[in-house]
């Protein structure tokens, strides 16, 4: 953010002793104290105490008291270094509204014989009851933020829960933001969002989907959309870090990425505990469009590989698993005098490697074999079993009924939380009329047991719409038929990409030989059309 300049108000002495002075605007709407007001309040400050601030001040604008991420950090180092006296403030707020933060850092200052000064609350801090004045207006400063940050949340809550909308109202990507107040009529109206018709924001948005599920990655999809004059809607370029947030963020889909409340990590878009809510916005994915669910998975399938195997070096990339530990296996070398160095050889459990052999036995297996094999698996199981029954149909599901029956599964859940959603806003409306009718603790109870009622029927919900997208070996007719005869014509990356959506995973396992030193190796392939064997062992894949 560019520095504001503040030009100088009052004449202060160009004497005495340095003082940097500090002013910060804060996020909390109420309390947006303008950068003037507190600079004309230092400069009078100066000029009464015979201080000299160092020019320019240091600003922090819509930063939050309620960390230490600021500038105000710079201005600390700055006297810890003997360039100023102590930092001055408006008022000691502004210095921070966190406890354990004003305590650390004020101590810090004072370690090195600074001092925090407050140009509006005349404190003397070196006394006693200075000390305590001060102390006192840092607790209520710190109150006032706790009670301003509970605000906020119900506010949140209502947003999200009732009117199923996002926390924070603005504009999004792809679609129209009609906000309560519009200041063209200067009326109230239902905010609501709108998908975007004239500019075609909504179809780079889906096609970026599908762009993504075939394979490219975040920054050449972002590169795709500002090439194509699309930019976010602050005006800046596209990168892979605003569009993988917005993409995951589920909002195109009609849904709301919800941080779990029982969480207290801080970390919003790294916490893996969050709950995707349908929202009131329309969908760009049109009813029966499987692009969202089949994102859902690219997404996690890349997620479960290493950052280097996201980029295929070989077919099997990121696939390969040791059965016996059920972790990673890793490429390796082979060295040899009469062929020298050969790059990605074979495989070998990365665990055994890791642990020098006491974690696992280990296990490998050449990456020539591994090919081999997987093209006769191909030929066998996967090409002939899209025309061909399966030869043991005891072991498979009827993915057909499956399907059906969540799908009946998914009506009922759908109008159970549309049910619970209009009785938490019927009780939410009735206690707003009628307060006294509800003892102490009574909404609250009810409140939380709806919400616990609606969070079971969700977390099922989701389970369903798991099952109805569980695909079938017929599913991926179009991708198998005429795989061998243009396997051999296919780059490195292609045979990888069709291999990840086939399979889960290659498992390798060991096999003790009677009268040998040397292991023999068996190979699984664990195709995505069946039942998971690993699906009950939470430290598979790592």
């Amino acid at each position: 953010m560019t520095q504001l300049h503040l030009p100088p108000t009052v004449d202060g002495p160009d004497y005495g002793e340095p003082w940097l002075g500090y002013i910060r605007v804060s996020t909390w709407k109420e309390e947006k104290i303008s950068p003037e007001l507190q600079e004309s309040a230092l400069r009078a400050w100066a000029v009464r105490t015979g201080r000299r601030l160092i020019e320019p001040l240091v600003i922090d604008l819509d930063a939050t008291g309620r960390n230490f991420k600021r500038k105000i950090m710079g201005a600390i180092e700055r006297v810890e270094r003997g360039e100023a006296r102590g930092i001055a403030v408006w008022r000691y707020s502004r210095f921070g509204r966190n406890r354990t933060g004003n305590a650390v850092n004020l101590a810090r200052l004072e370690q090195v014989g600074g001092q925090l000064e407050s140009a509006t609350e005349p404190v003397d801090a070196s006394t006693a009851i200075g000390e305590f004045q001060r102390e006192m207006i840092f607790a209520f400063g710190n109150f006032e933020s706790n009670r301003a940050a509970e605000q906020w949340k119900e506010t949140h809550d209502h947003r999200r829960d009732t009117l199923q909308l996002p926390a924070t109202g603005r504009r999004r990507f792809g679609y129209i933001w009609h906000r309560r107040y519009d200041p063209i009529t200067e009326t109230l109206q239902k905010e609501r969002y709108e998908l975007s018709g004239d500019d075609g924001a909504a179809e780079a948005l889906y096609e970026a989907y599908e762009r993504k599920v075939d394979g490219d990655a975040f920054a050449t999809v972002a590169a795709w959309l500002n090439l194509g004059g699309y930019r976010t809607v602050r005006g800046y370029l596209w990168d892979d870090s605003s569009l993988r947030k917005y993409m995951d963020s589920g909002f195109p889909a009609g849904l709301l990425r919800v941080h779990e409340r029982t969480c207290k990590c801080g970390a919003l878009w790294k916490c893996p505990n969050y709950q995707l809510k349908p929202g009131a916005q329309p969908s760009i994915f049109a009813d029966g469009d499987d692009l969202w669910e089949r994102y859902k998975k690219h997404r996690e399938q890349i997620k479960s590989l290493a950052p280097r195997a996201r980029t295929a070096t070989y077919a099997h990339s990121g696939l390969m698993r040791h059965g016996d530990c059920r972790q990673g296996m890793a490429a390796t070398q082979s060295k040899s005098r009469k062929h020298g160095t050969i790059n990605g050889y074979g495989y070998r459990c990365s665990f055994n490697n890791r642990t020098g052999g006491t974690g696992c036995k280990g296990g490998q297996i050449t990456r020539e074999r591994v090919e081999q094999e997987t093209l006769k698996w191909l030929a066998r199981e996967v090409a002939e079993g899209v025309d061909a029954a399966p030869a043991t149909p005891q072991q498979r599901r009827d993915v057909a009924k499956e399907r059906a029956h969540a799908t009946r599964e998914r009506a009922r859940l759908t109008a159970e939380l549309d049910k619970l959603q209009a009785g938490l806003a019927r009780l939410q409306a009735d206690r707003a009329v009628n307060p006294d009718d509800y003892q102490d603790g009574a909404y609250e109870a009810a409140r939380d047991r709806i919400k616990r009622q609606r969070a079971t029927a969700e977390a099922a919900l989701a389970k369903v719409a798991d099952i109805e997208a569980t695909p079938d070996i017929t599913d991926y007719e179009p991708l198998i038929v005429g795989l061998l005869d243009e396997w051999e014509t296919l780059e490195v990356g292609e045979r990888s990409g069709i291999l990840r959506q086939l399979l889960r995973r290659v498992a390798v396992y060991r096999v003790e030989q009677e009268g040998k030193v040397r292991a023999a190796s068996r190979i699984e392939w664990h195709p995505v059309w069946e039942p998971d064997p690993w699906a009950d062992d939470t430290n598979a894949d790592g």
